[in-house]
């Protein structure tokens, strides 16, 4: 006998699940059928019949997917443009998985196979076959052989899923904190907002209660576990629940990149050039006749990290408080392995 009730399902199960169902409906599937039907979301709305707390969890599984380079097709119902409740979602079943001029050699198409077959025997767990058995019984058409997908679910960083459950459930929680230049971590105590994705890296948006305003902070910089308080401030609550808080801070992160902007020289040809001026603008002609590079970014010492990775293929023209944490970090890296260097 369980005390407390069942444990809630895991994100990846629940993401993955997520997954299979949109993959496989032909017509598209309402936030109405995802909750009825999808294995981690039936058993929450089951207990509780409230979806507040499932449209959370639905909006960060949909960013989990498209991160993972997975489209999600969303289309409204004719009889009804604009009902965000009628809006039905899906990911398209796309003819070929491969890159154009892709070529493959015979033991590498055996090996696929294999993996193929493999797949197929084990992709579909018996809550996601129930799961599409509900989905038919609600009227919903769908096809097993469009989950000829393979997954690649990422690790997050330990401080997600308690950091998500505190949002779900309303609750302060306080954490240690290292900021880049900090001897040691510092204690916050933060009423959480948001869990967003920005230039490939989770952060949380939050209300610090000992400076008073509204931070973000990057969830790799979180050490230790994470300690849940009392209920966050009700008028603050009642403000989150009306407002998507998730677009909210990534706009505003959106809105602080624009306003810093980093000014490169790369070698032609190089790892540096293919990688940074996909993100930014590349001139042809720099003096030194490299590349110019011009980028937006929102965090100086994870960019400082970026670029001095890629060694002498990148020269920092500014801004200058980038440059030095570049140089720094170099003249580091060749203090640690001066003999190897």
């Amino acid at each position: 006998m369980s005390i407390g009730g069942p444990k809630p399902v895991p994100a990846p199960e629940r993401q993955f699940s997520l997954m299979l169902a949109l993959l496989m409906t032909r017509s598209g599937l309402t936030k109405a059928h995802v909750y009825a039907s999808v294995h981690g979301y039936r058993r929450a709305f089951e207990q509780s019949g409230q979806t507040a707390a499932l449209d959370k969890m639905f909006e960060r599984d949909k960013a989990e997917l498209r991160d993972l380079g997975l489209t999600l097709e969303t289309f409204d119902d004719p009889s009804a443009p604009g009902d965000n409740q009628l809006t039905r979602y899906r990911i398209p079943n796309t003819a070929s998985p491969f890159p154009a001029g892709t070529t493959l050699d015979a033991d590498e198409v055996l090996l696929l196979s294999l993996a193929a077959a493999v797949w197929r025997e084990g992709s579909l767990s018996g809550e996601s076959r129930r799961g599409l058995m509900k989905l038919r019984s609600l009227g919903v058409e769908v096809g097993e052989e469009r989950a000829a997908l393979v997954p690649r679910w990422r690790s997050r960083d330990a401080a997600f899923e308690p950091l998500a459950a505190a949002i779900d459930t309303g609750r302060i929680v306080e954490f240690r904190y290292l900021r880049p230049g900090d001897d040691a971590a510092r204690l916050r105590h933060v009423e959480p907002l948001a869990l967003v994705r920005h230039e490939g890296r989770w952060l949380l948006g939050a209300y610090d209660l000992d400076r008073e305003d509204e931070r973000t902070f990057l969830l790799s910089r979180v050490l230790g576990g994470i300690r849940k308080g009392g209920p966050i401030d009700e008028e603050r609550a009642t403000v989150a629940a009306r407002e998507d808080q998730a677009e909210r801070f990534l706009r505003r992160l959106q809105e602080f990149a624009t306003q810093n902007s980093a000014l490169l020289d790369v070698r032609p040809g190089g790892d540096a050039e293919q990688r940074l001026a996909k993100r930014g603008t590349l001139t042809a002609a720099a003096p030194t006749s490299w590349g110019r590079v011009e980028l937006h970014y929102t965090d100086l010492d994870l960019l400082a990290d970026e670029l001095a990775a890629f060694g002498p293929e990148v020269r920092v023209v500014g801004p200058t408080e980038l440059h030095d944490a570049v140089v720094s970090r170099l003249r580091r890296a060749l203090e640690n392995h001066g003999s190897d260097a």
